[in-house]
């Protein structure tokens, strides 16, 4: 098996510039690793074969940079998650939920029992998220910010509604998974 960074060295040439239709062919040879280079344009179009799991593998070096007010909070908003059992079990399902997603993903993709979080996960929002400030320009994001990054990112798909009941439950799931992940 070949490491990222070799098998995105072998893809590069293939998927470097607009990806277009060079990019399909591509990614049925290099797989999901190829998505670093092809960037949110390419795994847009090309779907689950492109970059499908780039998100978890390559973080913010994934995709171009992004318009900031695709994910952050609107004015007046306010959350309502919280740590309520029903909601937390109801953001389990969100998390697991393929449906979601243009690409085939879900949030349980990348996050598997606290797989691909940075350190910084354990620190209470808002915080750095290493993609926030590498493709949204953005120091720090809250929680439900964050997942809406996944949405446009990795997962490719339309972010949430931010009255969504699916973002304020997916939020309480996150938000009980942090507190785990701190306790490590």
């Amino acid at each position: 098996a070949l490491s990222i960074s070799a098998a995105v060295a072998q893809c590069a040439p293939k998927c470097r510039g607009k990806c277009s239709g060079r990019c399909r062919p591509a990614m049925s040879k290099c797989g999901a690793k190829c998505g670093a280079k092809c960037g949110a344009k390419c795994r847009a179009k090309c779907g689950p074969k492109c970059g499908a799991k780039c998100g978890a593998k390559c973080g913010a070096k994934c995709g171009a940079k992004s318009d900031a007010k695709a994910i952050k909070r609107p004015a007046g908003y306010s959350p309502a998650y919280k740590n309520d059992p029903k909601m937390i079990a109801a953001g389990e399902a969100v998390f697991k939920n393929t449906k979601l997603s243009t690409n085939g993903m879900s949030c349980a993709t990348c996050h598997t029992g606290g797989a691909s979080y940075k350190q910084t996960f354990a620190k209470p929002f808002p915080h750095y998220v290493e993609m926030a400030k590498n493709v949204y320009g953005l120091p720090s994001v809250h929680l439900d910010e964050a997942i809406q990054m996944c949405m446009e990112g990795p997962m490719a798909a339309k972010a949430f509604d931010w009255k969504s009941a699916d973002l304020q439950n997916l939020a309480s799931f996150v938000q009980s998974e942090q507190a785990k992940f701190a306790k490590r």
